[in-house]
């Protein structure tokens, strides 16, 4: 058994914030049914595509069932309406107000279905003044001083810095799970669902203010408090390291390692130019110290850490064959998740869904396809 398993999900999204939102679900036990056009979802064709197959599609459609269905059809939004009858939640990131043009906004779903969870997610949220603008990872980035504090970060005096990468949808995205788990929760014990409101803005600002007085304090304060210590990336002779030593004990055990009188960035830098990465490593660990190689991702992919934790999975894809993608950072004892299931294709599972779950015969589909409606 798996932790969300009974729970059926509704994934209107595209793009990047909410596929992932929904690709947890899945992987923690979630029946996720992924509803795009007849022609596809946007990033079906994100370059660069190999046999075909956009990898980024691949990758963030995991453990999904696929269907197809025009929800600009009036008998598309009937077929939804019965779906959201037998369903949990209903997660979307279109523009606010087109769930309620296309007729199944807030107030339907709830008359259809008083447990049912809306999770939307989108650039500024559904209230505000900024509510119908359009947001991308990067408007997100800037609008909530994240690229600021980045770039502030690398050279006060120069201009703001692009964190790679799309930090601005994953965040909400992640933020978004945890109202879905919490409204999961709430319902459980009331019986009621709700809408979740999750915006980029939002979520950067919760990032980036956190940040921000953290940042602060190291800048402005150091007059009135002690220095953290050393906190920085240091080149080894073949490679750069990365070491955090706090004042105190580690500092203590850092100087007796080094021989100086004072452990500074200055005297790390040395220290660490004279040896190879491995022998900095070891060294540090021996005595404590944290510390860690700064690794590409093709090195990431050969630790024995990540090995270990199995963060890397085969996913066997019926194009793309046999490849290796990230695994489920969230590891359970009881209810162990699972995101090594292939991304659909397109309306894979159209009769496994409309047929198996509405009962719609061979006949009905077909015609459905005909008209347009899936």
């Amino acid at each position: 058994m798996k932790a969300l398993e009974g729970i059926r999900v509704l994934d209107l999204t595209h793009a990047h914030a909410g596929p992932i939102c929904t690709m947890f679900l899945a992987a923690l036990g979630a029946e996720v049914i992924k509803i795009e056009p007849p022609w596809g979802e946007m990033t079906r064709m994100f370059p660069p595509l190999v046999k075909g197959v956009s990898p980024y599609f691949a990758f963030i459609n995991r453990c999904k069932l696929g269907v197809t269905l025009n929800l600009k059809h009036p008998k598309g939004v009937e077929l939804f309406k019965r779906l959201v009858k037998l369903s949990d939640v209903v997660v979307e990131n279109f523009r606010p107000g087109t769930m309620e043009r296309l007729g199944i906004g807030w107030e339907t779903l709830r008359e259809l279905n008083p447990r049912i969870i809306l999770a939307s997610i989108s650039g500024f949220g559904q209230t505000g003044p900024w509510r119908d603008r359009r947001s991308f990872d990067l408007i997100a980035q800037a609008s909530s001083g994240y690229m600021w504090l980045v770039g502030d970060s690398v050279d006060p005096e120069g201009p703001p810095h692009l964190a790679p990468e799309a930090i601005a949808d994953t965040i909400p995205g992640l933020s978004l799970l945890i109202g879905i788990l919490a409204a999961l929760l709430y319902r459980e014990r009331t019986g009621r669902g709700q809408w979740i409101d999750v915006a980029q803005m939002d979520s950067m600002i919760a990032v980036s203010q956190s940040f921000s007085f953290w940042h602060l304090a190291r800048t402005t304060m150091d007059k009135a408090v002690r220095s953290w210590g050393v906190y920085d990336a240091f080149k080894a002779r073949d490679g750069y390291v990365a070491i955090a030593v706090q004042t105190g004990r580690m500092e203590d055990a850092m100087r007796e390692l080094m021989g100086v009188e004072e452990v500074t960035s200055e005297a790390v830098a040395r220290w660490v130019s004279e040896r190879t990465v491995g022998e900095v490593v070891e060294a540090l660990v021996e005595i404590g110290v944290p510390v860690a190689p700064v690794n590409d991702l093709d090195a990431v992919m050969r630790n024995e850490q990540a090995g270990a934790r199995e963060m890397f999975v085969k996913v066997v894809h019926p194009q793309l064959g046999e490849t290796m993608m990230p695994g489920l950072h969230i590891k359970m004892s009881e209810t162990p998740g699972d995101i090594s299931k292939p991304a659909p294709l397109l309306g894979q599972h159209n009769r496994d869904v409309y047929g198996g779950l509405l009962g719609l015969s061979d006949e009905e589909l077909e015609e459905l396809r005909r008209e347009g409606v899936i």
